[in-house]
């Protein structure tokens, strides 16, 4: 555990739902205050701050049972004993409790030149807190019946002094706590399937899942629709645009009308041939004529094409942090191609991942462009409407970019995978399964670009999806990023 934390980089973590996980051997009083910080920013950010106290609790027996689980692991073996075995079992634990008590100091060496730590994640996920304490032990099945057996016992209870009153083996030590846990979550309105610990991987995980508020929700949601109200302002997508991406959606629309009528325009006829010649097609020599690139990109293809170009069309790049963005965007959305086509080797996901990937930020995009009369105008709303000052300062930052995008696609009419692609780049375990690869890709790419900047570290990535790229450790995963990064650059200077 660090000695002090940077509340602004956990606000970060909270706001783009990027796990946050911290290791430690075990948990020491002075530790207690930071960790209460921690767990207050994030408590903050889903207006459950009233909650802090009972979830501290919480929070830190399950800490203090993962550092006994590790802890019993070692005075077994140092005395020679069989956790697994039953009678090796009994032996053990008779005077397990007495023993860590009065030699503490030695205990906690042994699990540092061990290396059996607690790791303690918090990821905001789908509007909820999720806490995991997870230690180097793995329940044996005789722990997990007895845990089992005290969470059934809990359902019957209605009070602290029914838990009290509970016999308990005094060798067990965390059998109380877990009681005394699940009355807490039960008075702070979390049911029994808050809460859950189970063996996975050689580890114990224990977890408490935690609804974002219901005002909270609210309140975040009139914010987010009074921002979309608030783009009226915005120019419409360009006419021609319109009737060009309409025309791809009509049966007998051919390739050869739809180029001649994209050549009638020469702005647009130059900007369009400048793309497809750009690094993203990857074209063995460059493409000269509009029918002909209208061909290489295909009916899909240009469809898409059509919605980045009148999307940046509209919103350009006003302000150095606007072309920062797109300069980000562009990285992202090759690095989501080439998880595409050289990872998942999926071609018929390429276009709505290059896509997605350009228009993945599209949120914050758009509020950094109204800045600053949007968010002027947003203050006078949170007055009005009783919303904390707070959000709207948090929605400068980002907060809810993801949804403010998604709704801005859904208003221009966007495809659905392009509108999933945009809602999801920060949270894409919860994105709808048809669209899971679109998704993953867009996300670890930009994961791989916020690595690359130094915002997040490795371990911060979610486990899920990089298991489904076949990343087993970092290592591999960054050795892909160097190769991603290279594949970019060449790019880059061959369109100079």
């Amino acid at each position: 555990m660090p000695s002090k934390i940077d509340i602004g980089q956990i606000q970060k973590a909270a706001l783009n739902s990027i796990p946050l996980t911290f290791k430690l051997t075990s948990l020491p009083h002075e530790a207690h205050a930071l960790l209460d910080r921690i767990l207050e920013t994030y408590l903050v950010e889903l207006g459950q701050e009233k909650i802090l106290e009972p979830l501290s609790y919480c929070l830190k027996e399950l800490i203090v049972n993962a550092q006994k689980a590790n802890t019993k692991r070692v005075y077994f073996q140092e005395n020679g004993l069989d956790i697994n075995a039953d009678g090796d079992y009994e032996k053990g634990m008779r005077d397990f409790r007495k023993q860590t008590v009065a030699r503490l100091e030695h205990w906690l060496q042994e699990l540092k030149e061990r290396g059996l730590s607690i790791g303690v994640t918090f990821h905001t996920t789908g509007g909820k807190l999720l806490i995991s304490v997870r230690n180097s032990a793995e329940l044996t099945q005789k722990e997990q019946t007895r845990i089992y057996d005290r969470i059934a016992r809990a359902r019957a209870y209605n009070s602290f002094v029914e838990a009290l009153s509970t016999p308990i083996d005094p060798t067990e030590g965390a059998g109380l706590g877990i009681l005394i846990l699940l009355q807490f979550l039960k008075r702070i309105g979390l049911g029994e399937e808050a809460f859950s610990i189970e063996a996975r991987d050689g580890e114990t995980v224990a977890t408490i899942l935690i609804p974002k508020n219901k005002v909270q929700l609210e309140k975040i949601s009139v914010l987010t629709q009074a921002i979309v109200r608030d783009v009226d302002s915005l120019p419409h997508f360009p006419e021609t645009i319109v009737e060009l991406i309409k025309l791809t959606e009509e049966r007998d629309a051919t390739l050869a009308r739809i180029a001649g009528r994209i050549a009638t325009d020469p702005s647009l006829t130059a900007d369009l041939l400048k793309l497809v010649n750009s690094a993203f097609y990857m074209l063995p020599s460059r493409v000269n004529n509009i029918l002909q690139a209208v061909k290489v990109v295909g009916m899909k293809g240009l469809r898409n094409l059509l919605l980045s170009y009148g999307t940046q069309k509209i919103l350009g790049e006003k302000y150095a942090e606007m072309k920062n963005l797109w300069q980000h965007s562009y990285q992202t959305a090759y690095y989501a191609f080439l998880l595409a086509r050289s990872v998942k080797r999926q071609a018929d996901i390429l276009d709505d991942v290059y896509v997605a990937g350009i228009l993945h930020d599209l949120g914050q995009i758009i509020v950094t462009y109204l800045h600053p009369d949007a968010m002027e105008k947003m203050a006078l709303f949170c007055k009005e409407k009783d919303i904390p000052s707070r959000i709207l300062e948090r929605f400068s930052f980002g907060l809810n970019h993801a949804d403010i995008g998604a709704l801005m696609a859904v208003k221009w009419n966007f495809p659905d995978q392009l509108v999933q692609g945009i809602k999801h780049h920060h949270d894409p375990l919860v994105s709808p399964v048809v669209y899971k690869d679109i998704v993953f890709c867009v996300y670890l790419a930009n994961a791989f670009c916020d690595l690359e900047r130094g915002f997040i570290s490795f371990e911060q990535i979610e486990k899920p999806v990089l298991s489904d790229f076949g990343i087993r450790s970092e290592e591999q995963g960054r050795k892909l990023l160097v190769s991603m990064r290279r594949s970019f650059d060449e790019r880059a200077k061959k369109n100079d």
